[in-house]
């Protein structure tokens, strides 16, 4: 395939018609290793037999040099007649077929004459002939010497002679050989192809256009060379790839063995100066400084310049730039790579190492070599494992800094306790259960307990109690921490005992116990140090649960620890994620999402800190109405979060529950339910299978899974985090106990109004009036949630509960409140709410927008219940819609309803 060859055909095309009017041409084709240099070749001898010239064909090779006239004899003989056959072996006065060089200097010159004759007479017999001979580098002396001879007397035969040139071949450096090349009438170049040319080639190959990520790959892996791109893609094709973006990342992977074997014989033929220099590359794996590879590779300034400049004539290497070498292609590199032994491989790595050190090169550097040898270590290689897992950590590449801090364990001298610790820091934001363990080994070296303290501090608070602190150790390092004296210890006490208060969280009286320790920091318990605003993180967190302090100091105290504390990554470790939760229980929650935002990482592979802010963006999402954003977020937690994340996927679990419960989802529901781990609250069990039973209709299962949960909850003095009561006391009127309904209801009304919040007042009072019969009792009560919600960040319960009012009021402002509600619920993207803000009108009168709902859920087969569930407003609420609509469409029952609309619709 000639891509970007029009300039060498051309050449080629001239020297055949040149030839074959009679003054013969001798061309040289040369170029590195896999330029195409033997493609060029095969297209000369096209072209010749197409012009009527008798192709003949020559390839020399490294163990048939010894054979004497052996090109010569390839060249030659085809030409001849049977009978004429002893005629060349006279000429080379031969005792065999393959004969010996001649003794002296004259008879040489006699043997190359006599060849010489024989040949023109060939010619002459023949007519036209084009001799093609590949590897010229490579030829045996004597047929080099005919062929040198042969280059300067053919200018009035009929003869076209085309031969490959290897460039940087030692061979290529003979002096016959050179003297052929400047002897030559014309010289070809093959090079590489560039990128452009490198996309052609695939289009001709795939029958389609590659992607440009794909090409570029191509491009890169091969650097243009001809036999690395022929020989990737036909591995590429053999593995059934195809040419698009998806597929570059495995070309990386693929070896081919016809380019590998040409690669490894065409090392063996050059020096070991060149072969030392390529081996040293290869073990660096990346682009390197002249001096630093010259040290590796052992060699002098003059035989490593020497080296150099044959690996680049032979295309293997490029031109240096910016100071760096590097292969003319990675592929070229791992091919080099992969011929190493495992004994050459360790070798180079650690004395790389070495030489990077001594040379003072970056410790990332540094560390790559020392990953990849099992060699002794030297003395100084743990501190720099160490320091290259830094600046890993600083690029954001966790995995990368846990290999060197890995690596660095097994080098003896090493301290093993603060190697492990810091392994675990990087550990867990990707791997919890390694860095719970490695943390745990830790602890078993320690015996300082501030050390210790710091070690459990980086556990993460909120993941799950599998992978938590331990319980124990926490009380004994605390104790520990408080017999030593010193502001360090002090601090270190304040962390650990933020963190036993949460996870003895369920004991009996923690609330009362945490007010009572707010009030021992003093009055402004916040402004004092980072470790006691841990504490006061969890405190606060225990006494909103158990409903033990004002809502109003709550969220003061709460919004003056996040002032101090800016979001980052380390923050979604600690305590103060729980803030994010009393925020969404006390309805303030301005700036937060922005300080979860602070934390997040790529989205591609979410971390931990990531994970843990996405939950807390879902509940902010969903505690202000946007239920779009919340289910994405929370949904993308329960996909990335492992089953060592449970306390973060318990969040994300009761967002999607709220939002599978207000779009009656059933498909989400079961989602939850599919999700549940063996280590998840008995409280999240029954809410995920209850809300299962609520979506699909089935009120009375549902009532019982959200009374399980709720008492759950209270068992362990949770009164706020997660008001059910409301969702309770409907469910129980659709099960027709509407004292019960309204009893509870009532009760929720008083709780949210003893918490303070806005959206649970709101939300209460809403419930409260939708299980009210009467518009004249409702309204009141709609009228006080409206201006309720007005100071709330739910904009999702104002638009419910304005839709609500303005469908059960009448007048002007029962309209307007109407369209206003329908406007926030359609910026929320609530559907369901939004609808037809005017009326229906009919035969016998207008129906309203409920009615017409009613109506419309009646015609579709909903029962009385389904419809009074799905509205949220009691059975008989529905009868009294139906009833009115019957007399408003002039009809007299359910059985007529289908027929009434469409003459409604059609009119």
């Amino acid at each position: 395939m000639m891509i970007e060859r029009a300039d060498q055909l051309a050449a080629i095309a001239g020297a055949v018609a040149e030839a074959r009017a009679g003054s013969g041409e001798f061309v040289v084709v040369r170029g590195g290793l896999g330029a195409g240099r033997s493609a060029l070749l095969h297209a000369a001898g096209e072209e010749a037999a197409a012009r009527g010239l008798r192709v003949v064909r020559a390839a020399a090779t490294p163990l048939e040099r010894g054979v004497s006239h052996g090109v010569v004899w390839l060249l030659l003989e085809p030409l001849l007649e049977a009978g004429r056959r002893g005629e060349l072996l006279t000429a080379v006065r031969a005792e065999g077929e393959f004969p010996g060089d001649p003794a002296d200097a004259r008879r040489a010159h006699l043997v190359l004459h006599e060849l010489l004759e024989l040949f023109t007479e060939m010619v002459r017999d023949t007519g036209p002939v084009a001799l093609l001979v590949d590897d010229l580098q490579w030829a045996d002396a004597a047929s080099a010497r005919w062929l040198a001879y042969l280059a300067k007397r053919m200018s009035r035969l009929r003869v076209l002679v085309v031969a490959t040139l290897l460039e940087g071949d030692d061979s290529a450096d003979d002096v016959v050989v050179k003297d052929i090349a400047r002897t030559a009438a014309r010289t070809v170049h093959a090079t590489p192809l560039s990128s452009a040319g490198v996309r052609a080639y695939l289009t001709a190959r795939c029958g389609a256009e590659p992607e440009p990520e794909f090409a570029d790959t191509c491009y890169a892996r091969t650097g243009g060379s001809p036999m690395l791109l022929d020989a990737l893609v036909n591995t590429m094709l053999g593995h059934g790839l195809r040419p698009v973006a998806p597929a570059a990342a495995e070309l990386a992977a693929l070896r081919p063995s016809p380019a590998a074997a040409r690669l490894t014989r065409c090392l063996r033929a050059q020096p070991d100066d060149v072969r030392a220099v390529a081996k040293a590359m290869a073990a660096l794996g990346e682009p390197t400084e002249t001096g630093v590879l010259a040290e590796l590779a052992g060699l002098d300034s003059p035989d490593f310049d020497a080296a150099l400049r044959a690996l680049r004539r032979l295309g293997l290497v490029e031109a240096p730039a910016d100071g760096l070498l590097r292969f003319a292609g990675e592929m070229a590199g791992d091919l080099v790579a992969d011929q190493l032994s495992a004994e050459e491989q360790d070798r180079l790595h650690l004395r790389a190492a070495n030489v990077l050190y001594r040379n003072g090169r970056p410790v990332e550097q540094i560390g790559r070599q020392l990953l990849a040898t099992v060699a002794e270590p030297e003395p100084w290689a743990a501190d720099v494992l160490r320091t290259a897992a830094s600046a890993a950590l600083a690029n954001s590449s966790p995995r990368t800094a846990a290999q060197y801090l890995q690596h660095a364990l097994a080098h003896p001298g090493a301290d093993r306790a603060e190697l492990l610790v810091d392994l675990a820091a990087v550990e867990r934001g990707y791997d919890l259960p390694a860095a719970h363990r490695h943390l745990h080994q830790a602890l078993g070296l320690m015996r300082d307990p501030v050390d210790r303290a710091f070690a459990l501090g980086l556990l993460p608070v909120v993941a799950g109690v599998r992978f938590a602190a331990d319980v124990r150790r926490l009380r004994q390092v605390l104790a520990e921490l408080r017999e030593v004296p010193g502001p360090e210890a002090a601090e270190a006490a304040l962390r650990m005992e933020a963190r036993l208060r949460y996870h003895e969280r369920g004991v009996p009286g923690a609330g009362d116990s945490a007010a009572d320790r707010l009030a021992e920091l003093g009055p402004a318990p916040a402004q004092d140090s980072s470790a006691q605003r841990e504490l006061v993180a969890v405190l606060l967190y225990l006494m909103t649960v158990a409903g033990t302090a004002p809502r109003e100091s709550i969220v003061d105290l709460s919004r003056q620890v996040l002032e101090r504390e800016p979001g980052s990554p380390d923050q979604m470790y600690t305590t103060f994620p729980l803030t994010v939760l009393v925020l969404a229980a006390a309805d303030s929650l301005d700036g937060v999402d922005s300080w979860l935002a602070a934390a997040c990482g790529p989205a591609a592979d979410p971390d931990l800190p990531t994970l843990v802010a996405w939950a807390g963006q879902a509940l902010v999402a969903s505690a202000t109405g946007l239920l779009g954003v919340a289910r994405d977020r929370a949904q993308a937690v329960l996909t990335s979060a492992g089953p060592s994340r449970v306390g973060i996927t318990m969040t994300a679990m009761r967002v999607l529950a709220e939002i599978a419960m207000e779009q009656r989802d059933p498909a989400l529901a079961r989602l939850i339910v599919d999700n549940l781990e063996v280590d998840h609250d008995p409280w999240l069990r029954s809410l995920a299978h209850g809300t299962l039973a609520l979506t699909e209709a089935n009120h009375t299962a549902a009532a019982e899974y959200f009374l399980d949960c709720v008492h759950q909850l209270e068992r362990f003095g949770n009164r706020v985090l997660l008001p059910l009561r409301g969702q309770i006391a409907l469910l129980l009127a659709a099960t027709d106990d509407p004292k019960r309904a309204e009893a509870v209801a009532q009760g929720e009304v008083e709780r949210a109004l003893s918490w303070g919040a806005p959206s649970s007042v709101g939300r209460a009072l809403r419930i409260r009036a939708t299980l009210l019969d009467r518009d004249e009792d409702a309204v009141p009560v709609l009228r006080e949630a409206a201006e309720t919600l007005a100071r709330s960040g739910d904009r999702l319960e104002l638009a419910r509960t304005l839709v609500l009012l303005g469908e059960r009021g009448t007048g002007p402002d029962a309209r307007e409140r109407l369209l206003e509600g329908r406007s926030l619920a359609a910026g929320c993207g609530a559907s369901w709410l939004t609808g037809s803000a005017e009326p229906s009108e009919s035969d016998g009168g207008l129906l309203t927008a409920t009615e017409q709902r009613v109506v419309e859920l009646a015609v579709s087969g909903r029962r009385n219940r389904d419809i009074a569930e799905l509205l949220e407003v009691t059975v008989r609420a529905v009868e009294k819609h139906l009833t009115s609509s019957y007399r408003k469409l002039g009809i007299t029952g359910r059985a007529q309803l289908a027929a009434a609309m469409r003459g409604h619709r059609a009119g």
